[in-house]
């Protein structure tokens, strides 16, 4: 690894490898765009995926980012769907295993999404199994962040997901006392944010907050087709 560089979405906070042949930047892009609806875009970005993984079956971004997109392709495709995110989930998971612990470009995407499926779950082993998949990849890249230095450098947007998932992810999984420390941490920081009304708001109940507010803020607008 030569290079490190946050930015969480869907989020996403990436640890790239320099010069890498993959191009994780326009996989990611046209993955997004296939949840927006842009199923070209998607199948380029698998594509892609899939081809590298033929040379190399552990490569850890193709993984994840192949993944994710077969959770995109489960929500086109009821039927299939069940199957699709099982996959999904052995292909993003396999990707944590296989990558180095604090590769970001692997963890935040996992961490992302399965905290963003798992609050659409009713209460289950399943739901909470997302769950502490999304919190362990998110502290990961906090505790690594907190050790270099970083926080306070990384920028509004990246910081506030961090911080948002963390705290939601930790009053979800019924644990009130650590998501209010990520909160505080979100209006001590961030103040005069959304970041920091979605705090106010979680502060006032030390519950989690609907779905719709604990979701990524301005980011990954899909492209018009």
């Amino acid at each position: 690894m030569t290079l490190i560089k946050l930015a969480v979405v869907i989020l996403t906070a990436l640890m790239l490898l320099a010069e890498t042949p993959f191009d994780y930047f326009a996989v990611q892009r046209d993955v997004f765009a296939g949840f927006g609806g842009n199923m070209d875009a998607l199948e380029r970005a698998m594509a892609v995926c899939e081809r590298t993984l033929a040379e190399n079956p552990k490569h850890p971004h193709a993984l994840v980012w192949h993944g994710i997109g077969l959770i995109a392709r489960a929500g086109r495709n009821p039927q299939q769907g069940p199957a699709l995110v099982q996959q999904a989930i052995i292909e993003m998971d396999e990707a944590v295993r296989v990558g180095d612990p604090g590769d970001l470009g692997v963890r935040i995407p996992r961490g992302a999404v399965t905290m963003a499926m798992a609050r659409t779950l009713p209460d289950s082993p399943t739901r909470m199994e997302m769950l502490e998949r999304g919190r362990a990849d998110f502290q990961s890249a906090f505790d690594l962040q907190s050790k270099a230095g970083e926080l306070d450098r990384i920028g509004t947007h990246p910081l506030g997901e961090l911080l948002q998932g963390l705290g939601d992810v930790y009053s979800r999984l019924g644990k009130p006392d650590e998501a209010r420390k990520y909160y505080q941490m979100l209006q001590a920081k961030l103040s005069d944010t959304e970041y920091a009304k979605r705090a106010a708001q979680w502060m006032t109940t030390s519950e989690p907050l609907p779905p719709a507010q604990a979701g990524c803020i301005g980011c990954h607008a899909a492209p018009k087709r």
